[in-house]
């Protein structure tokens, strides 16, 4: 076992599951479902010899179901080391990426991970999520990347990077001799092209926020211009991209550029062209094959600009669209690794010896996000009302079996913006009553869909959970459990009425908010909109020193805490596991969590 599966954390999981049970799990949900209290019913429990402390850890199966995983905005969190912000007069931050490893490490093998949720698209241009996410860093690398631990832009395709005083003119430099897989040069024109294309209004990218400061990128979004003004390629190897203001988040932004070949999609469909069905990139594997819902596999590019690497052959990334399949997967060796074993058998994985078991800090929370297109979830009090019904100190309690905690705000607890005199929403049944009255609607009478996705068993516990609570405020909710692409899809064009995971908070970098919450973002689909907030984002945004960022996103916290437009209710637990038989790996809460840099995994001689 590795240091890290050795730690508090997985202890204190273990024996978290070294008490609990299945039969009383499903009790729970069940009392809650026909609203009982979940107090009365531990009760009867104990009275059975059946309470928590003396019930016996079930033995093999875990006691939930598939955890399938995905966001829109990415799902990558933060760690507790706390992030380093480059200053406006920095140039290539000091840290090491491993690019001058020359392949001490084994070259060989290959590695099978499980995943729960299956990727919408590997076009660069347009996924939006995190199995997809993953994969295109794989196949087409990062422009600028980030520190898997810190959450600090660090070199990738981009070698280095000037910033002028003004913190308004990006000049980059790339990698020296970096080639696709097919052993065609990459220069900066396919950057360029890259940029433009998520530009283009007829890619319908949705990263088109983050890159929407650039001078004339709003001209070409909106068809006025052929080119994107402050897009400069001076020759092969250099870029200068010039803001029409100052941005702090620009740089974290870059790790959306994974370029293509532009040569081969000049003139093509950014969306469709037949290019996505086999791409072509300059990341550390290619393609090789893709069955929907099966098996997606890959294998080294040969042609990788890091000399030596990856060390492994290849990876398949394999759907097993069931958790306790999945861990059973890992148990008999199936698969190799995992983020997405349930965390309720923590203790089953760590008592194998060839299993190593890492638990990543909390991302942002979970909850409901509310549309406000709804005729009562527009009402201020209407939404605080519903929060305020929900008793979530029980859930975490009941539900989660001490392994999560109650969320608070949309941003990642240990984030150096994360607000920490924020308290919770308090549980208060007698003002969530007040509240409806004070809205119009003393008695309820309306109803609400609450979507989430079929399968993962915390959130369909949560929907179970907010459908007794809110029987008692004369509220309907209605229960649309769908599987993950339609959750996904729904989120996207904003065609929900309230629905988890919230597809908007902040893990690494709080301009994630404006992305999401700012009124005139293409992504806010959620039809919030607060001016203050609006001002206070966008002066975070042109603000460089993070002292002063700190105190503008402390107020957007507080105020969003108030609005809820978003209820941030509890903290999801993970567990990342692997076959100790590998190395090189970094734990992480970024998208890839514990494969987000596998061009360094090795086998162990």
């Amino acid at each position: 076992m590795t240091d890290l599966a050795k730690s508090d954390r997985v202890d204190d999981v273990a024996n978290v599951l070294r008490g609990s049970s299945l039969s009383r799990r499903n009790l729970l949900v069940r009392a809650t479902a026909l609203g009982l209290s979940v107090p009365v019913v531990a009760s009867l429990l104990a009275a059975c010899g059946e309470d928590e402390e003396d019930a016996p850890a079930d033995a093999g199966a875990p006691t939930t179901a598939p955890e399938i995983s995905g966001d829109p905005t990415e799902v990558p969190g933060d760690t507790e080391d706390e992030p380093t912000e480059t200053t406006d007069d920095a140039t290539t931050p000091d840290t090491d990426t491993g690019a001058d490893d020359t392949g001490e490490h084994p070259q060989g093998g290959e590695i099978i991970i499980g995943t729960l949720g299956e990727a919408q698209t590997i076009n660069p241009f347009l996924t939006n999520e995190t199995e997809g996410t993953w994969r295109c860093k794989m196949m087409f690398d990062e422009f600028v990347t980030l520190d898997p631990v810190t959450y600090e832009p660090i070199p990738s395709l981009a070698a280095e990077w000037d910033i002028s005083d003004d913190a308004t003119e990006y000049t980059f430099t790339l990698q020296d001799e970096v080639l696709f897989s097919d052993g065609s040069p990459l220069t900066m024109n396919d950057i360029a092209f890259f940029i433009q294309g998520v530009l283009n209004p007829d890619s319908t990218s949705p990263f088109v926020p983050q890159f929407m400061d650039i001078d004339g990128a709003a001209a070409f979004n909106e068809g006025g211009a052929d080119t994107v003004s402050g897009i400069e390629v001076v020759d092969d190897q250099t870029l200068t991209i010039t803001l029409t203001e100052p941005n702090a988040a620009f740089l974290v932004n870059m790790r959306e550029i994974r370029p293509v070949p532009s040569a081969m999609l000049e003139g093509g469909d950014l969306q469709n062209d037949d290019f996505f069905q086999a791409p072509i990139g300059a990341g550390p594997f290619k393609f090789v094959s893709w069955n929907t819902g099966g098996d997606f596999v890959a294998e080294r590019n040969e042609n990788y600009w890091q000399p030596g690497k990856p060390y492994l052959d290849g990876f398949t990334h394999r759907v097993i669209a069931d958790s306790q399949t999945l861990v059973l997967s890992l148990e008999t060796g199936e698969i190799d690794a995992s983020n997405y074993p349930a965390p309720t058998v923590a203790g089953n994985l760590e008592a194998i010896e060839t299993l190593d078991v890492m638990v990543p800090p909390f991302t942002q929370p979970d909850g409901w996000s509310f549309n406000q297109a709804h005729e009562q979830l527009a009402i201020k009090e209407v939404r605080q009302a519903i929060a305020m019904a929900l008793n979530m100190e029980q859930y975490v309690a009941d539900f989660l079996l001490g392994l999560g905690e109650v969320g608070v705000g949309p941003i990642a607890p240990g984030n150096w913006a994360f607000n920490e005199n924020l308290e919770p929403i308090p549980y208060d049944l007698d003002r969530a009553k007040e509240l409806m009255a004070e809205a119009g609607y003393p008695d309820g009478g309306f109803s609400v869909q609450f979507t989430t996705n079929q399968g993962n068993v915390l959130r369909e516990d949560f929907f179970t959970f907010t459908q007794a609570a809110l029987t008692e405020l004369g509220i309907t909710a209605e229960a649309n459990v769908t599987e993950w692409t339609q959750v996904v899809q729904a989120a996207s064009d904003g065609t929900f009425e309230a629905i988890c995971p919230t597809w908007s908070g902040a893990n690494i970098e709080p301009d994630e908010l404006y992305l999401t919450l700012h009124s005139e973002s293409s992504r806010n689909v959620f039809g919030y909109s607060n001016s203050e907030v609006d001002q206070l984002l966008e002066d975070a945004r042109a603000t460089a020193d993070r002292d002063e960022r700190k105190v503008l996103y402390d107020q957007v916290q507080e105020i969003l805490m108030d609005d809820v437009p978003i209820f941030w209710a509890w903290y999801r637990p993970f567990i990342h596991v692997t076959q100790n038989r590998f190395s090189g790996y970094v734990d992480s809460s970024l998208t890839g969590g514990l494969f987000v840099q596998l061009e360094n995994w090795y086998v162990n001689e």
